[in-house]
């Protein structure tokens, strides 16, 4: 049987207790999965770097699910969408590890990671926060993301 994807826009910070909430409000005869997906990220603080999870796109979390989902609450909007292209980035956990890459003769290259193999998706790379915005479509609308990317050599 077919997966059917929803989108459903939340409060920004609160995507966690949604992912909680919707999971037990929805029938889950025909609920497979609730999605919030998130990235690494390196921070630093206290004097060394640190790996952070970050939500990836703020405000909206996935009800994944074989047929129409019906919620108890009738006023919450559901969007439906194409099974993101953000999953097939994920390594597990709905979770999009960093990458680690190289920048040669002006041309970045992905060595390892989930961006291996993707550099067209990399629209802009931040060295010292050590991130990239990608383009991905979300709803037939074109969204930047920010994922994890360390440059380790430039060349």
């Amino acid at each position: 049987m077919k997966e059917i994807w929803y989108l459903l826009k939340c409060p920004k910070g609160n995507e966690a207790e949604y992912v909680q909430k919707y999971q037990e409000l929805t029938d889950s005869k025909n609920l497979q999965e609730v999605v919030c997906f998130e990235y690494h990220r390196m921070m630093r603080y206290g004097g060394s770097w640190h790996l952070e999870r970050r939500t990836l796109l703020p405000g909206c979390i996935f009800l994944v699910g074989t047929a129409d989902i019906k919620l108890k609450e009738r006023a919450v909007p559901l969007i439906p969408c194409e099974s993101p292209y953000l999953k097939e980035l994920c390594q597990e956990d709905n979770l999009i590890a960093m990458s680690k890459g190289i920048i040669k003769a002006g041309k970045t290259i992905v060595t390892n990671g989930p961006l291996k193999g993707r550099e067209r998706l990399i629209k802009r790379i931040d060295r010292h926060k050590r991130t990239a915005e990608i383009e991905i479509f979300l709803s037939g609308q074109k969204e930047q993301v920010t994922v994890g990317l360390e440059i380790y050599e430039k060349q």
